[in-house]
């Protein structure tokens, strides 16, 4: 019986070439949108969504619809309010922002 070794993320780039082949292919239309502020609200509630966020949104609208409305990301408090203090929204909205640009570089969009 022959064993084989398990095919690894670090041994396909090896195997591959160049690391830049491991990304996806962004036409420039597509990349501006995601780099956009439309492109990044849009990612930052597709994340809230993922999570389910919604579920204990106070926002009824997000409730009723099943999915986050945004613009704001309220469900992201510590304790959810549809009252939250500006200064924590925007807290709050910043720290989204920096996790999907992130995303974005890591899957090589800029």
């Amino acid at each position: 019986m022959q064993k084989t070794r398990p095919h690894t993320a670090k041994g396909t780039m090896k195997e591959d070439g160049d690391a830049q082949e491991a990304f996806p292919e962004f036409s420039d239309e597509t990349r501006a949108y995601l780099l956009s502020d439309a492109g990044i609200e849009n990612m930052m509630r597709k994340l809230s969504d993922a999570c389910e966020n919604w579920l204990d949104c106070p926002v009824k609208r997000c409730r009723r619809a099943r999915r986050c409305q945004g613009p704001d990301m309220v469900c992201q408090l510590k304790e959810p309010s549809r009252t939250a203090p500006p200064e924590e929204l925007a807290r709050v909205n910043a720290r989204m922002r920096e996790i999907v640009l992130q995303r974005l570089e890591r899957i090589g969009v800029w």
